[in-house]
This record gives C-alpha cells, structure tokens and sequence, in this order.
C-alpha cells in the first residue's frame, strides 16, 4: 500500500495565541520584527478554503521568488493567483507603491543628491523591478534637489 503524504497542519490566525498573531506582534513590537511572510499575511488578511493565510503568504512569496519577485508582478498576474483575486492584489500593489514613493521622498519634501547611494536610494527599488535594463537620467537644481 501507498502511504498518502499529507500537507503538515498549519495554525490558522484565530487559533494561535493572541501574542503570536502577526497583528498583534506588529503592535506590540513593530514591524521590523515581523518576517516578509507576517508581513505579507497582514495585507492579505484571510486564506481560501483548505489554505490559511499563513500558507498562502509563504506560498505566494515562494512562487513569485520573494518580495521582489512579488514586486515585479503585473496586477493581472496578481490577481490572477489561486487566493489572491483583484482585491488582495489591490492592497499588495498598493503597499508596495507607498513604499516606493516614501523611499524617494527627503525630509524637505524634494529629494536632495549629494552622492551616487542618494541616486540608488531614489531609484533603485524601482529598478530592481525592472525586468529589461532601462537608463535613467535625474536632472538636479543648483542645490542638486531632482
């Protein structure tokens, strides 16, 4: 006889201990302390029939090839993932835009450009999406603000 290998049993959100849920340890501890997966799990706030949450964050981020693999997903592809659907791929997409735009946005307001790390802090979380090797060009004022 063939012995039928069974996926290991994962927690759903409601039976883990409160101090254990990603919310929970996001408030208490902030978000640094919350893997790529707690992080994902938040957005996506439930699983589908037969797959928590929790397997369906580890399972997209292992498909996609991680965070920038997630990131270089157009929304259709998104969307289109078992689970995932128009208005998880929404929030998805949207976190990682928030992001994108906070990291090129200075103290002032306008990004200002003292070194080539300054270029890379502006552009390069969006040209690491980048599936083709683009040229980018940043003109500066006389105060090297972009």
């Amino acid at each position: 006889m063939h012995e039928v290998e069974q996926a290991p049993y994962r927690l759903m959100i409601r039976e883990m201990q409160p101090d254990e849920r990603p919310r929970e340890r996001l408030r208490s501890g902030g978000p640094a302390g919350l893997s790529n997966s707690e992080l994902l799990v938040i957005l996506l706030n439930t699983g589908i029939k037969g797959e928590s949450v929790t397997t369906m964050a580890q399972r997209l981020l292992h498909d996609c090839g991680g965070l920038t693999g997630l990131m270089r997903m157009e929304f259709v592809e998104l969307a289109g993932v078992r689970g995932v659907g128009e208005s998880k791929a929404s929030k998805v997409k949207a976190a990682f835009e928030l992001g994108r735009q906070l990291a090129a946005i200075s103290e002032q307001g306008k990004p200002r450009i003292e070194s080539p790390e300054d270029v890379v802090q502006l552009l390069g979380i969006e040209m690491a999406a980048l599936e083709q090797e683009q040229l980018r060009v940043v003109l500066l004022d006389t105060k090297n603000h972009v």
